[in-house]
């Protein structure tokens, strides 16, 4: 067959040429100016809320101050990805008594300044937060050892530790990173960047009210150093802003920090270009009450919006089924779990049967207050006030910036919240959260919930050595908070993190920690 080329067909083919040679050109320029914007070397993650501090004595319950505070200061002990007790600057520990214990540290570990860390950095870094010197301000982390009479350097790599009272959870505590002697005495809060004092696989390179930037840490020699040279943490606190960073290719890592739904959709339309990454998680979602507000201090209240709330249909549809349902602060795959506890069913007519019998005035007004980072809690707010609407309550929903949030609940303003706990270990998180005398700032009881049977249950569950015995001061102190709901347990959480198909080395660590990051490479 023969071809003539004609003026027509000639033209046609010198503007398809054209244009396969443009798009040849426009992809050669479009991944060249992607690879600068995100270059080999740097890898960006997404956080959905501020840093409050990266100071270890005043770092407080803030999730991501904690899960970076690890990769610059190395602290005592740290966690594996399941949760497991891991030594870092601990080489030993041995037990005295159940409030006693010697700890001998590694040698030769240094801070950036080249100088070796030692039991007497150790013991200043914990001292100026169970008892400051100076105008140094109380540290919210002085609760965890309000029961220490001793945290005493023995010799330049010895400590010797003393409670007033057994505490079998105490060493899950050791997890502050470490200062220098000079620094953790003297140094102003937050004092303590750029300045020679960090020790983990990463240091900080510079702050904005926007991003971290941590840069490799060239005298870490716990192990490896990293393989990149920058970590770049992006604060991005609105869900849509983060979702389409990630999608447009400036972010590589975004951990617990993509709504649901889109989770969802990357699963189904961009499995060329993103892994998602799921794994067991520390986490337990709740609703929580003011008991300093009559209102919500009458139990049939609280059972009213307990059966009033539909937390199947919610988790299915609003969170696309990521998670299990909770009955209580520990998951079934926690040996403290107990599996007596009733779940509570969705029954509408028994809420509004319980809400008539407290001869309160319908309907019942009030705010159920949400941070507004994490756009799935707020549309799960939602559907649980569309619940309770239906039921004889007028609920509306607050979404307040993390920080006021997280103040108001701190302070007793909030009256009705939902926020998860993340990151515990051991069941001693319930006095912590439950305790008569842990309400804020001593700990964790923001409802200012009181009963003096849990009080006492929680104490000897801290005190009692035997993990079997402990299981059974546990499972009695989870039952009567079962039937006294100072929370309406709603779920656990997976860990979820959605990764760049040229990350390689990320893993998921119970705690919500970022220290694979030390591990990561970038393709």
């Amino acid at each position: 067959m023969t071809l003539t080329y004609t003026p027509k067909r000639i033209i046609i083919t010198i503007i398809s040429a054209c244009l396969v040679a443009f798009i040849v050109y426009y992809s050669t320029i479009r991944k060249n100016s992607q690879s600068a914007k995100n270059p080999k070397d740097i890898v960006t993650v997404a956080l959905d809320s501020k840093i409050t501090s990266g100071d270890p004595r005043i770092i407080g319950s803030d999730a991501n101050s904690q899960y970076i505070e690890n990769i610059r200061f190395l602290p005592l002990i740290s966690f594996d990805e399941q949760g497991q007790i891991l030594y870092i600057l601990v080489n030993e520990i041995k037990t005295l008594s159940n409030k006693s214990w010697n700890i001998y540290l590694k040698k030769g570990i240094k801070f950036s300044n080249g100088k070796e860390i030692t039991a007497y950095d150790v013991e200043a870094t914990y001292n100026q937060i169970i008892a400051p010197q100076g105008n140094f301000p109380p540290s919210p982390r002085k609760a965890a050892f309000s029961s220490v009479t001793s945290f005493k350097a023995i010799s330049e790599h010895q400590i010797h530790i003393e409670l007033d009272s057994p505490d079998v959870s105490f060493l899950n505590n050791l997890v502050v990173g470490i200062l220098p002697k000079d620094a953790a005495l003297n140094a102003a809060p937050n004092e303590v960047d750029n300045k020679g004092y960090e020790s983990g696989p990463f240091i900080l390179k510079s702050t904005s009210s926007s991003e971290w930037i941590l840069e490799k840490n060239d005298h870490y020699n716990l192990g490896d150093k990293p393989k990149i040279k920058e970590v770049v943490f992006k604060i991005i606190t609105d869900s849509g802003t983060r979702y389409a960073a990630l999608i447009r290719g400036d972010i590589d890592i975004a951990q617990n920090a993509i709504d649901p739904d889109k989770i969802t959709l990357i699963e189904n339309t961009k499995k060329d270009t993103f892994n998602v990454l799921s794994a067991p998680k520390l986490s337990t979602t709740y609703l929580a009450f003011n008991f300093k507000d009559p209102i919500f201090s009458n139990l049939k209240v609280r059972q009213a919006i307990a059966y009033a709330i539909d937390r199947k249909s919610i988790l299915q549809f609003r969170m696309q089924g990521q998670g299990i349902l909770a009955n209580s602060m520990f998951p079934p795959t926690n040996y403290f779990y107990d599996n007596s506890i009733p779940e509570i069913p969705f029954n509408p007519q028994r809420a509004k049967t319980l809400l008539k019998e407290t001869s309160i005035q319908e309907p019942l007004a009030f705010p159920i207050k949400v941070s507004n980072s994490n756009k799935s809690i707020v549309e799960v707010a939602k559907a649980i006030a569309a619940n309770l609407k239906d039921v004889g309550f007028a609920p509306t929903v607050e979404m307040l910036e993390n920080s006021v949030f997280a103040e108001q609940v701190k302070k007793g303003i909030a009256k009705v919240w939902i926020s998860p706990w993340v990151g515990f270990k051991d069941p001693d998180h319930l006095r912590f959260v439950f305790a008569t005398n842990m309400v804020p700032p001593a700990g964790g009881n923001r409802g200012a919930y009181s009963n003096p049977q849990v009080d006492e249950l929680l104490q000897e569950g801290k005190e009692e050595v035997n993990n079997q015995k402990r299981k059974v001061i546990y499972d009695q102190a989870q039952n009567l908070l079962a039937g006294e709901l100072p929370y309406i347990y709603l779920w656990h959480s997976l860990n979820v993190a959605v990764v760049s198909k040229n990350i390689e080395g990320f893993r998921l660590y119970a705690d919500g920690r970022y220290w694979s990051l030390v591990n990561v490479t970038k393709k």
